[in-house]
């Protein structure tokens, strides 16, 4: 229909699965600086926290025994710890399973759900979701999620790393152009053409705006090198997430300071761009790359 609004209108925020939800909120607070968004919100099968990227949340999310979290704590047992989720806000939740569906996708009917949060008036948190099914989105684990009110963050600011934004999400895939071809077909996000699939350091990527981040589909092209490598062993999905900073240099500096290993600053395929990569013995398995602009 002429005049519709997209069916995805910005990511929301990506789910991290952690072991012990205590020490890694601690280590990304206390060592990595990064503000808080929510704190201690729990449901029956798994409880969260999470961090504020500017424009959107870094959930750390740790399952317990009960049913409800069994699918979590089979990801966890499977996987490890690390990124699992990618949680899309429509701009109605309704309206944008019934576009999704008429464009092929497979997505799950809406679940009004909540979860106790202390830190929010009357400490409930309500909210629906609609999972999209990883056919429909070459191989990443997603869904919608609308509040029933607006978000807000407990802490909007920049932290000690002085974050901007969350600037990309990395999703790894097989197959370029049948992933390019799904997500705009499926989900209604077009490529930005102008980048006439810029090749990095043994692969080739695309790149799909959505609100003021961008999906960054990748596929590996030499059969060697980091980014093959980590493909090999975990396969097509979620990958990584990009998060800008204000100064990268002052970032990197900050980090190391706390102890915290971080590579050199670095150009990126990005032009103009620099980045830096988080070990992952510091980030409870997320894959996080720090990326200063122009």
């Amino acid at each position: 229909m002429n005049g519709a609004p997209p069916p995805l209108k910005r990511i929301d925020h990506i789910v991290a699965l952690v072991a012990d939800l205590d020490a890694a909120f601690a280590i990304y607070t206390e060592r990595l600086g990064l503000p808080i968004s929510w704190q201690v919100e729990s449901k029956e099968g798994w409880r969260s926290s999470a961090l504020w990227l500017g424009n959107a949340s870094l959930e750390l999310l740790e399952p317990s025994p009960p049913a409800d979290g069994a699918f979590f704590q089979r990801a966890l047992d499977s996987r490890g710890e690390g990124l699992f989720l990618v949680a899309f806000e429509p701009p109605d939740l309704d309206y944008s399973v019934r576009a999704l569906r008429n464009r092929g996708s497979q997505v799950a009917d809406p679940i009004a759900s909540g979860v106790m949060d202390s830190n929010r008036t009357g400490g409930l948190r309500g909210y629906r979701t609609a999972f999209i099914s990883r056919r429909s989105t070459a191989g990443l684990n997603s869904f919608l999620c609308k509040y029933d009110s607006p978000f807000q963050p407990l802490d909007g600011g920049a932290g000690a790393l002085k974050v901007k934004k969350l600037d990309h999400v990395i999703i790894a895939t097989e197959d370029l152009d049948e992933a390019t071809r799904l997500w705009e077909r499926n989900l209604g996000l077009k490529p930005d053409t102008s980048l006439n699939h810029p090749l990095g350091a043994g692969f080739k990527v695309a790149r799909l705006p959505i609100g003021d981040a961008f999906l960054e589909l990748v596929q590996p092209v030499d059969k060697e090198g980091r980014f093959y490598e980590q493909f090999r062993q975990r396969g097509e999905g979620l990958f990584s997430i990009s998060v800008e900073v204000e100064d990268l240099d002052g970032a990197v500096s900050y980090l190391r300071g706390n102890n915290v290993k971080v590579s050199d600053p670095e150009a990126s395929i990005w032009p103009g761009a620099r980045l830096a990569r988080i070990n992952h013995e510091y980030t409870h398995g997320v894959s996080i790359q720090l990326i200063e602009r122009p």
